[in-house]
């Protein structure tokens, strides 16, 4: 039997480890109550970037030179707007390009907003045009307007029915009904710029094509390959390119650049990837609308073999509207005469 001294002994230290263990639990539940608290706070401050980039509009200025021009030029390219507006009906980014005096506006898709049908909300419409019809009818009177279409524009005159969209029609009567005068509007718009539906328009020293890609090329890519783009498919759309003139190319994702610089093209230009959502600099997009990660391709200049690819990281956003280190851009690009700077 234990002493009485040594019995109280023992007694104080169990008291002792018996706080110190609700000390220690006490103590572990206020860091995980601050820990969540810090989550909240860094999440309401990405919140708050975010909203702040997705109205802040920047220019970003790309110069391209080659010894197939014989005269400067300088443009603004756009693409997906997806209906945002900054300011009334537009006016901040109307005002914003009229203070770049570009020649003329190359325009990359992706204007309106047209959504895919799904069976649990499949007779709902929430698509939109009339944002971009406005800003194209805006600028149609000032500038020479070019044209190629997006995946939303084509989805949108599938979703209506109409003969000359790139894929079979498989929509019912019912989304046929309620697209078509969305899809009406939006052709009516279009029918005051030049569009090129894999085709071109040719200047002096300078050629430009719109390529359309069939909608299987926008199918989301998680943990997968995408649809390969042969040159003899290229070939088929578009045709060969004049190997004498520089040759600008819009095709709306950037994924097929390289096979578009083999084909000819001296200036790609693309959008599509919205600058990734969140931009990430040394690796690129944290997800691309296609569910692609960390592609270095989703904005800005790049070079390959003997041409070069812009991508716009686009004006607005659709399903996750976030930017983050990724303000919405109006490209402003000059094309001039030089030796060229290729790898």
């Amino acid at each position: 039997m234990l002493p009485r001294t040594s019995y109280l002994k023992f007694i104080k230290i169990m008291l002792m480890m018996h706080d110190g263990y609700y000390i220690g639990i006490n103590i572990a539940l206020s860091m995980e109550k601050y820990f969540i608290i810090f989550l909240l706070l860094c999440g309401i401050m990405l919140i708050c970037i975010s909203e702040w980039e997705r109205n802040k509009l920047k220019i970003y200025k790309y110069s391209v030179s080659s010894p197939k021009l014989k005269n400067e030029h300088r443009f603004v390219f756009l693409s997906d707007l997806h209906e945002k507006q900054f300011g009334e009906d537009n006016e901040v980014l109307i005002r914003k390009i009229d203070e770049l005096q570009p020649d003329f506006i190359l325009i990359g898709g992706d204007l309106i907003r047209s959504h895919k049908v799904h069976e649990n909300r499949k007779y709902i419409d929430r698509d939109a045009v009339s944002v971009s019809v406005s800003l194209i009818e805006k600028l149609n009177k000032k500038y020479k307007i070019y044209f190629s279409y997006g995946n939303h524009e084509q989805r949108l005159l599938q979703k209506a029915g109409f003969d000359d969209c790139k894929d079979a029609v498989k929509y019912d009567k019912y989304i046929q009904d309620i697209s078509k005068g969305k899809a009406e509007e939006l052709k009516s718009a279009l029918k005051e710029v030049c569009v090129l539906d894999n085709s071109s328009v040719s200047f002096e020293d300078f050629d430009i094509t719109g390529i359309t890609l069939p909608m299987k090329y926008y199918t989301p890519l998680f943990l997968r390959k995408g649809e390969e783009l042969p040159e003899s498919d290229i070939r088929e759309m578009i045709g060969d390119p004049d190997d004498d003139k520089f040759h600008i190319m819009m095709i709306h994702t950037p994924m097929y650049y390289r096979n578009v610089i083999t084909h000819g093209a001296d200036l790609v230009l693309s959008g599509h990837y919205h600058g990734g959502t969140v931009y990430i600099p040394y690796f690129g997009a944290l997800m691309t609308p296609q569910y692609q990660f960390l592609v270095k391709e989703c904005a800005g200049m790049l070079k390959y073999k003997n041409g070069t690819l812009i991508v716009n990281r686009g004006l607005g956003t659709h399903s996750v509207n976030v930017r983050i280190n990724n303000r919405p851009e109006i490209s402003l690009i000059t094309i001039k005469p030089g030796k060229g700077q290729y790898v």
